[in-house]
């Protein structure tokens, strides 16, 4: 145990360096406070993107950065950075894992559903790619995050996004979600623990979700829920997405849930794809 730590450690840690090298390339303009106390980065592309102070466990990264780069940005900046790289720029389900495009490109007027939307890095990206006839949903149900992939959207000016502010289930009802302390992308309802927060949280069928923003056909659904992946697709029998990008990352009934996702899609008609045992990639094959 101590052992598989230590290495995931030093994996993580390669992986974070890996990222700060990729930082210096980035066409940075500013990296500040907004007048609303509101840490933002603000890049040559005109993009500005909020999002919450930097951890105290990235803290000491900021002095490998480059003397140019901290001229620009202050400290309390450097976690935004790290998240352009990691889910505005490499798009992963997994930090160093494989992409959400990883089998399908996003294309112009394609309507896409993101479902854990978290700050909305991705989202910013996505909202490019379709162009101004495509649709990008964001689902995220977190206040914490909420205040931020509101604010990311908004003043971005990105009008092909639509925010719903639910979680994603097999039914339409309010659920408890967990939360490591301090870690606003740890949510999970079923990823249950003594000394994580918890919040009540709205959920709902995608079913539900699709049929009241009136999207009758979706061309790629990336699906990243901490454990509820399976029920996600429970709640999905009306609509039949063109393609599937899902971290199934956790177990489901001490069961191993890749298994049992393949099994859901393949009966739907989709050809089904594994990465690295815990990613899932679907076509639907008409």
């Amino acid at each position: 145990m101590i052992f598989t730590r230590i290495v995931k450690k030093i994996i993580w840690e390669k992986q974070i360096r890996r990222i700060l090298k990729k930082i210096q390339f980035l066409r940075i303009i500013k990296g500040d406070i907004s007048e609303d106390n509101t840490p933002f980065v603000k890049l040559s592309n005109g993009l500005v993107f909020y999002g919450p102070p930097t951890q105290k466990k990235y803290e000491k990264y900021y002095n490998l950065l480059n003397y140019d780069i901290k001229k620009l940005v202050k400290r309390e900046c450097l976690g935004i950075l790290l998240d352009i790289i990691i889910r505005y720029q490499e798009g992963g389900l997994k930090l160093g894992g494989p992409k959400k495009e990883e089998l399908y490109r996003v294309h112009k007027d394609n309507v896409v559903v993101e479902m854990g939307a978290y700050l909305g890095y991705y989202i910013m990206y996505l909202s490019k790619k379709v162009g101004s006839k495509g649709i990008v949903i964001a689902i995220e149900p977190i206040p914490k995050n909420l205040k931020f992939l509101e604010k990311n959207i908004n003043e971005n000016g990105l009008d092909n996004v639509i925010l719903v502010k639910k979680g994603v289930w097999n039914e339409h009802s309010q659920q408890t979600t967990y939360l490591n302390k301090g870690d606003m992308q740890s949510a999970s309802i079923q990823l249950i623990g003594k000394n994580k927060e918890k919040m009540k949280i709205e959920v709902d069928k995608l079913d539900n979700i699709l049929d009241e923003i009136g999207v009758k056909n979706v061309d790629l659904m990336i699906i990243q829920l901490n454990g509820v992946e399976y029920e996600a697709l429970e709640g999905l029998t009306k609509i039949k997405p063109k393609n599937l990008s899902i971290a199934s990352r956790y177990k489901k009934d001490d069961k191993p849930s890749v298994p049992l996702i393949s099994e859901i899609l393949k009966k739907r008609g989709y050809a089904v794809r594994i990465i690295d045992k815990e990613f899932v990639y679907a076509e639907w094959k008409k």
